[in-house]
């Protein structure tokens, strides 16, 4: 009994998504990635970034070798299940609440993740194909 619930728990495991994995595939894109402190996060963000209660994992993205002007962030929200994430998002609309200075949302949902992708081009994002691929690719 106790073996098929260790294997049904690890079958469960494999379907969940983690911001780690969302760090590893931005990179196998060629994206540099820096994760961001709570505290960071804070001083960019003009409104509470949390979703009904889950903190973001912050990651701050650039190209190799190319001076960007200006910074763009990924926030991985991680929920439980795809479930609760879609319970979550029908609760409070998320993740439209938040406010970032100069920079536009651009959401990806897959599974148990919402991944927010702040961008300072409205119109043309310029690391929207490297991120929905990433994202694809989990």
């Amino acid at each position: 009994m106790i073996a098929i619930v260790l294997m049904l728990s690890a079958c469960a495991g494999k379907e969940a998504l983690h911001a780690d994995g969302v760090s590893k595939a931005l990179q196998k894109q060629g994206l540099e990635v820096r994760e961001l402190s709570s505290d960071e996060v804070k001083q960019l963000a003009s409104t509470p970034v949390n979703i009904n209660g889950v903190e973001p994992v912050t990651f701050e993205l650039t190209l190799p070798a190319a001076d960007m002007a200006h910074r763009e962030f990924v926030f991985a929200y991680v929920f439980s299940s795809e479930k609760e994430r879609i319970r979550v998002e029908s609760l409070d609309g998320t993740p439209t609440p938040i406010k970032m200075n100069d920079l536009y949302p651009n959401v990806i949902r897959k599974k148990n993740l919402i991944v927010n992708y702040w961008s300072y081009n409205k119109d043309n994002p310029l690391l929207i194909k490297q991120i929905s691929r990433a994202i694809d690719k989990l």
